[in-house]
């Protein structure tokens, strides 16, 4: 073979590479995004109007109901569900037929390419009290790119190759915390570590090593048995810094090691937090739990750095939702409100109550506390998107004056919608409790 035949075969294969790139759009590996933000990096927008019959991709039945949120890698969706027990309030069944599932998707048409079925770690926390507000999948799978690792409680961690073939398997931990709430974080991978808050099972955070799940490193201490937030990023790499909220408390962790590097006493004053730290420049917000609280920091230091890095405290505009930061600003649907509050100080900046369709209002009451809904808002293209509990979707400008765009809903589906959308490539991926769902205009 020639050198200019060599020359055009590997031009050829990067372009072959980038086109496939560009074609799957952006990939969207864990909870919340790229970098756990909610804010997708596309430019390219997404429609506002949806529904049964408009601007609908596809529909796939799902295996079992699930809290969980899909991810995108490549033209691969991935979503985790349970089914046997505790997907209804009505008719709870039996714990021992409990299974979990890891389904993987076809992007382009949401065909299913392959599942897998776990039997569970027994016994689970009962399907009483707080825990049927999302189940027994809560917690979102991440990606390397070339495995997927899926989190679901006492029954451990499962890394899986993109092709359906299991690489390991490890348990976290098999306790329960005095709650009984059941598990609620997602797994992240930061530096090459597999970080997995396993708090509700074991009181710890593991930092494991993604292509054999060995540990490398382990937090275990009593405040983290109440903690329900995933971790975030913040840094960059030579200064890279894993924070995470605890009750009354923020921590700086280094991700290669698990070491404490500073920590602020100044947290959400609560015996619990559900609610994820938001990044808004080189400041950290928490806020969350019924106190309602809210705290800014200063990302950095070491030690206490209460005193020395406290911004603002103020009330928070949502207890287990986590808003969204945009341009310098905080946003969040929550109890059916709309908030937006300046993240330099903490101050409301509007407040405005959205329309409740009258489906969605005829439906029978929810159970426990009003405002449940778990799904996250997230950006695109200046745009934001937040799902109720009920399915409603509603779109406002990102923008610090209220200006809602549209309240979409699935007349069809009347189950619940606890996850957070996954966008990539001018499409968004939603689960309910019943179906995974492709929204945009498809031009394949």
């Amino acid at each position: 073979m020639n050198r200019n035949i060599k020359f055009s075969i590997y031009i050829s294969a990067i372009l072959i590479a980038t086109f496939h790139h560009s074609a799957c759009g952006e990939d969207w590996v864990r909870f919340r995004g790229p970098n756990g933000s909610g804010v997708s990096n596309e430019t390219k927008e997404l429609v506002t109007e949806f529904g049964d019959k408009k601007n609908l991709n596809w529909r796939t039945e799902l295996p079992g109901s699930g809290a969980s949120s899909p991810i995108v890698v490549g033209d691969k969706i991935f979503v985790t569900c349970y089914s046997g027990y505790g997907e209804s309030r009505k008719n709870i069944g039996e714990m021992e037929k409990l299974k979990r599932h890891l389904v993987c998707v076809n992007k382009d048409d949401g065909k299913i390419l392959w599942q897998k079925e776990f039997d569970p770690h027994l016994p689970e926390d009962k399907f009483s009290g707080m825990l049927p507000e999302h189940g027994y999948s809560s917690s979102t799978p991440v990606s390397d790119g070339k495995h997927v690792f899926a989190f679901f409680g006492k029954s451990g961690v499962f890394a899986y190759d993109m092709d359906g073939k299991q690489i390991w398997k490890k348990s976290l931990g098999t306790d329960s915390g005095s709650r009984k709430w059941g598990s609620g974080t997602s797994p992240i991978i930061v530096d090459g570590v597999l970080v997995v808050v396993a708090s509700d099972e074991d009181d710890a955070i593991y930092g494991l090593e993604p292509t054999t799940g060995k540990e490398i490193w382990k937090v275990q201490k009593p405040e983290l048995e109440n903690v329900w937030n995933t971790p975030i990023v913040a840094g960059e790499k030579e200064n890279r810094q894993l924070l995470i909220s605890v009750p009354k408390k923020i921590w700086a962790l280094e991700p290669t090691t698990g070491k404490l590097r500073w920590h602020s006493t100044n947290g959400v004053d609560a015996p619990s937090v559900s609610t994820s730290l938001v990044m808004d420049d080189n400041t950290v917000i928490a806020m969350g739990g019924r106190s309602r609280t809210c705290t800014a920091l200063k990302v950095g230091g070491s030690g206490d750095v209460t005193d020395s890095n406290t911004v603002w405290t103020g009330r928070a505009i949502s207890s287990i939702v986590t808003p969204v930061a945009y341009k310098g600003h905080l946003y969040c649907i929550a109890r059916g409100i709309a908030t937006c509050a300046d993240a330099k100080t903490g101050k409301t900046v509007f407040q405005e109550r959205v329309p409740q369709p009258k489906s969605v209002a005829n439906q029978a009451p929810r159970r426990g506390p009003s405002g449940m809904d778990y799904s996250s808002p997230i950006v695109v293209a200046g745009k934001i998107y937040q799902f109720t509990k009920f399915g409603t979707c509603y779109v406002i400008e990102a923008k610090p004056e209220f200006k809602l765009l549209a309240t979409n809903n699935f007349e069809d589906d009347n189950s619940e919608f606890n996850g957070t959308p996954a966008i990539s490539d001018g499409e968004m991926f939603v689960r309910s409790n019943k179906y995974l769902y492709s929204i945009g205009k498809s031009e394949k």
